[in-house]
This record gives structure tokens, sequence and C-alpha cells, in this order.
């Protein structure tokens, strides 16, 4: 069967920033009714659990999604790693040449331990950080998500919204485990 999750990721949120920006998100979540305003218990995968109006978050609402033992909803803060999984394509945002994940894992790794991550492009030369290539399917590198567990596709108007409220560029990054 499997576990599902879709994080947004805020590509831009310092580390300074993604406390207060997450607190900022999170409460208007909890307001909206997307999500529940208390933690659930770790037994039931934590998070903050579906709202009674998590459905305007989602593309088409599925009933069974708050009997679900893991349908939290994560703040994640901190340099992580957003991945989805697997990777099919990175490309270069200025030349689309296509990069192999062994020329940019390296960088993952740097940026991962603390590093900047950089790399130049076989193309065109450009140094670029990782959250500039185009990665199929997409990745982040950041401070912030907002990970939702076993949830339907999250809608593209809140994916939107998310965005519009942090004020940065986000991506989605998502898989099954």
């Amino acid at each position: 069967m499997g576990e599902y999750f879709q994080t947004i990721v805020d590509l831009q949120a310092t580390e300074d920033e993604a406390g207060e920006l997450g607190a900022a998100v999170l409460a208007w979540l909890v307001d909206g009714g997307i999500v529940e305003a208390t933690c659930q218990d770790e037994s039931r995968g934590g998070g903050h659990a579906p709202g009674p109006r998590y459905a305007t978050a989602v593309v088409e609402p599925d009933e069974g999604l708050h009997r679900l033992s893991n349908n939290g909803m994560h703040l994640v803060t901190g340099r992580t790693v957003f991945y989805s999984m697997g990777v099919d394509a990175i490309a270069c945002p200025w030349c689309a040449t296509a990069v192999a994940w062994e020329q940019l894992s390296g960088a993952v790794d740097e940026w991962y331990a603390g590093a900047a991550g950089t790399r130049g492009c076989g193309g065109c030369g450009r140094a670029m950080g990782l959250n500039d290539w185009r990665w199929q399917p997409p990745w982040g590198f950041g401070y912030l998500g907002f990970e939702f567990w076993n949830w339907p596709p999250l809608a593209q108007g809140f994916l939107s919204e998310v965005g519009r409220r942090l004020g940065h560029r986000t991506v989605l990054a998502a898989g099954k485990l």
C-alpha cells in the first residue's frame, strides 16, 4: 500500500525567518479549517490532522483521509533536502542542457552539510545553486516545508496561495514510501 507525501517547499526562506513564516502559514491553515490546531500524537503519525475544511486545499476530497493512521501535516524547519522519489531529469534553466544525477549528487551532499552546493553547467558554464536547476520531479533545498501525509493531490490554487503568503518561490516535492 505505502505512504504518500507532498511537501510544499519554500525555496527562499532563510534559516532565521523559517520559523516565523512557518508559524504564520500554519495559523492561516488552522484559521481556514484546513488543519487542526493541535498536533496528533505520534501513534497517529504526528502532525496536524486534516481540519473540517481540508477539502478546500485538495483537488478532490477523500472521505477516508480522516480514518488513516498517518494523515498529518508536518511543519518542517531547519536545513532540509526536500526530495521527490527519484530523479527523472535535471536540466539547466538557461540552456536546457541535461545533467546526470551523478553530476549534482556531490553538490546535494555539500549543501546538506552546510555548504552552498553550487555547480556549473557543462553547456553554458553558469554556476548555479541547487534550487536553480530544473528538477523532474521537483526537489527543493531549504529551511521550510509543509509536509502533507496521505492527502489527496493538493489543488493548484491552494499551492499558489501558500506561495503568495510566503512571498517566495515554492515547489511541490512528492512521492510514495
